[in-house]
């Protein structure tokens, strides 16, 4: 793969890691069987050093109070290859938050997703995104995250839920391309529903170019409509789940900085609400940054 097509307009979305080695520095026995199970893409090695060329990630800056911005431009940006070093107390819980940080750049997929058609999928939504405009590669990213988590919640998730994700919050195309209006709404719901037919019409005519057969299509649609309601689908509880879990995980410090604490209090409140108890478990794997953090302890009390 070129490096300049991996920096290119789709990095988020269609241009990941072929290669991404994990080291666990530490000592030998360190148990690297939980970084496995959550991330089967990465290659995770024992190590008792850092190599020259890894991206050294210690665990009191990572859990510390900095911007992990930073950290953020340097990895997105480390080519089709790279090697990640993790170091200090617990590398195996360390390990797990900085991969679910960076998960939107991994490659997997499973056999209901590994297909041409889902490539074609993948390159038609990135294409819909003006990532130079913040917001819209805000979205992009966290539609990505959240494909991610549903297959990090179920391995064997079908294909109209994987679409659903990459599609759940496409509305904003139209509604918040360059500015969040969703603090205005005095429902939530009721606001995403009346934003949602205009790009929710192009989006599905989109999937129906590519392929898509017409039962899939009609599947995503509903999984999509449904979102951010407990319906009792399983679909519609995955997709919920992966939602909140990549809100809380990926987004949050920037919608606090964006909305501040009063708003993202309201926020994170109804993210907990949403999030079935396998899905509450995955938040092991988590960094918060420590003012969302506090907030999250907050309203769980």
């Amino acid at each position: 793969m070129n490096v300049d097509a991996w920096n290119g307009p789709e990095v988020a979305m269609t241009k990941r890691f072929e290669l991404l080695r994990l080291r666990l520095v530490g000592e030998d026995d360190v148990d690297t069987t939980l970084v496995q199970r959550e991330f089967p893409t990465v290659r995770v090695e024992r190590a008792l050093t850092s190599g020259a060329s890894d991206i050294v990630v210690d665990d009191y800056v990572w859990r510390g109070a900095f911007d992990l911005g930073s950290l953020d431009e340097k990895i997105e940006h480390a080519g089709p290859t790279a090697s990640i070093a993790v170091r200090g107390h617990d590398v195996t819980g360390l390990a797990c938050e900085v991969m679910t940080r960076y998960q939107r750049l991994l490659g997997r997929r499973n056999r209901a997703s590994a297909t041409a058609l889902f490539d074609g999928v993948l390159r038609a939504h990135a294409g819909l995104y003006d990532v130079t405009v913040p917001l819209a590669k805000a979205d992009l990213e966290h539609a990505v995250d959240t494909w991610q988590w549903i297959l990090r919640l179920e391995p064997e998730a079908g294909l109209p839920v994987q679409i659903a994700a990459l599609f759940h919050d496409i509305e904003r195309l139209e509604s918040e391309p360059r500015e969040r209006i969703e603090h205005r709404a005095p429902e939530h719901q009721s606001a995403k529903d009346l934003r949602s037919q205009k790009t929710l019409t192009r989006a599905f005519a989109l999937l129906d170019g590519l392929g898509l057969s017409a039962e899939d299509c009609a599947r995503v649609r509903d999984l999509v409509v449904c979102s951010d309601r407990r319906a009792g689908d399983p679909d519609v509880v995955l997709l919920d789940d992966a939602d909140a879990l990549s809100f809380l995980s990926l987004n949050s410090s920037g919608y606090i900085d964006y909305f501040g604490v009063a708003q993202t209090r309201r926020k994170v409140a109804y993210t907990l609400a949403r999030l079935g108890p396998p899905a509450r478990e995955k938040l092991e794997h988590v960094r918060l940054r420590p003012d969302v953090e506090r907030l999250l302890r907050e309203v769980a009390a």
